[in-house]
């Protein structure tokens, strides 16, 4: 009877031993399945060199509260429709106007009410030596004028994101007082995309054809 009971008892560990390694087997095979290649890991992954990042925020530098100051012609516009300023307004040698139709004359620091002049610091256009027209860009044209020193005022990538973020004048955009349309993406949610296409490289878009214009609302 002891060599039986002990073929037994060989043979349950036997069985024992087995069982123990498909059920390791079993669960290296599920946690393989689970977990995702390099390759899908790298398809997933978004892309930061496509310029995907600046067509993310271009939807401001596009509407009527940025492209007003950023059209063709040598005026400002006005409205969501961006019609010429009235009273014949002029950009004038250093974008405050010409003449006694300076800027300054209507334009106060800050809004003035209904049906009245907007405001915001340093009201002007942008001089004409560095104009910086978007009207009629590309989303890669535009991309690369704004990043470009001899066309924005000499300004570095830092010195730009500041500019974008924090400028007064460009903050008006989402406060521009009643009656005018502000810019409809949240301004928290424009500084973090300017700052993460800037912290990725800042990378222009390719040329797709399509070109900026007044991005009026509703149309």
């Amino acid at each position: 009877m002891k060599p039986l009971r002990a073929s037994f008892r060989f043979l349950a560990v036997g069985i024992a031993v087995l069982i123990f390694a498909a059920a390791i087997s079993f669960s290296v095979s599920i946690s393989a399945a689970e977990k995702p290649s390099a390759e899908t890991t790298a398809f997933a992954a978004p892309s930061t060199g496509d310029g995907a990042l600046f067509t993310a925020f271009v939807s401001v530098l596009r509407h009527p509260r940025c492209m007003n100051c950023h059209s063709r012609g040598d005026f400002p516009r006005q409205g969501d429709d961006g019609h010429p300023h009235a009273m014949n307004v002029r950009r004038g040698p250093e974008g405050h106007g010409v003449t006694a139709e300076k800027c300054s004359t209507c334009h106060q620091d800050h809004n003035l009410g209904a049906h009245l002049p907007p405001g915001a610091p340093n009201w002007a256009l942008p001089p004409p030596a560095t104009p910086m027209i978007w009207q009629g860009l590309t989303d890669a044209q535009i991309c690369r004028s704004i990043k470009d020193p001899k066309q924005n005022k000499n300004r570095n990538l830092d010195q730009l994101v500041e500019h974008l973020t924090e400028d007064k004048l460009v903050m008006w955009g989402w406060n521009p007082g009643e009656g005018r349309t502000p810019i409809p993406m949240p301004h928290e949610e424009f500084a973090a995309k300017v700052k993460q296409w800037q912290a990725a490289g800042a990378t222009c878009p390719t040329e797709t054809g399509k070109r900026a214009k007044l991005d009026v609302p509703g149309q």
